[in-house]
């Protein structure tokens, strides 16, 4: 399992995770990626339990390509809360 190094996108914290799905094969090992959201400063520094899924469940040839799809979801998730937020 690794951590991403988090950034702020929109005032908000993204987090990544990325964890092994076959971490005992001998052939390959595939990964998938988990991201936290979140307006608190101090999430940088804690791990935070996903809440929700959202988005579509894929697995990686790379830890780096599990990190990537988890900073976009959270990216797009993001940008909907936005644009809810300009509507209301």
């Amino acid at each position: 399992m690794s951590h991403g190094a988090g950034e702020t996108y929109k005032g908000y914290f993204i987090k990544t995770v990325a964890r092994p799905v076959n971490p005992h094969s001998s052939v390959s090992v595939l990964f998938e990626g988990s991201a936290s959201v979140s307006q608190d400063p101090d999430a940088a520094y804690e791990d935070i339990l996903p809440e929700s899924h959202i988005g579509e469940d894929q697995v990686f040839g790379t830890e780096f390509e599990a990190h990537r799809h988890a900073e976009r979801a959270a990216r797009r998730f993001i940008d909907g809360l936005k644009h809810e937020t300009q509507r209301a």
